[in-house]
């Protein structure tokens, strides 16, 4: 999720053939979530803009070679005991994870409290910083406006304001300066 910044559901929903790994992208084109009186639903993404491709970095897809071979061991172990599930993020035995536990585990994981979504607002915000523009990143977050975006994280485009201004300050002073 801080890799990619997507929701918990859509992270869920991550099949491996979802995954090129050759090119490196990720299509993201369901959600699997748990809704209280249905049970856990698999569907479309939260939004139309929901569906897209996002690159992955080269240590996501290190990440997930991994995965897929711990995978592949689990199952030589266990054999007919494996339960056969396509989905990436699956129990040792290859069941699939009921799609709230990655929040519980991370509470558990840190000791103050930050929610699972707070990682994809983390994701976004590194990425403003580091200068992605907002049509990209409204892309890479399934909105469907990049207005949503800028509403969004405009405190992080508020320092990159400042952050501009501190760079005209540099380039006007060794202007100055020759």
């Amino acid at each position: 999720v801080l890799d990619t910044g997507l929701r918990l559901s859509e992270t869920m929903g991550i099949d491996w053939d979802m995954i090129n790994f050759e090119d490196q992208m990720l299509h993201i084109d369901r959600q699997r979530q748990y809704i209280s009186g249905y049970g856990i639903i698999e569907g479309d993404p939260k939004t139309k803009h929901g569906e897209r491709d996002i690159a992955l970095s080269d240590h996501t897809i290190y990440i997930l070679k991994q995965l897929k071979k711990e995978q592949a061991v689990n199952r030589l172990k266990l054999g007919e005991k494996y339960h056969q599930s396509n989905k990436v993020f699956v129990h040792e035995d290859g069941s699939e994870i009921f799609p709230l536990r990655p929040s519980v585990w991370w509470k558990k994981f840190l000791e103050r409290h930050i929610t699972f979504h707070e990682l994809r607002h983390t994701n976004a915000t590194l990425l403003i910083a580091n200068g992605m523009d907002a049509v990209t990143l409204a892309g890479r977050l399934g909105h469907g406006d990049k207005t949503v975006t800028l509403n969004t994280y405009t405190h992080a485009i508020k320092s990159k304001n400042k952050q501009a201004a501190s760079i005209m300050d540099d380039v006007l002073s060794r202007a100055k300066g020759e």
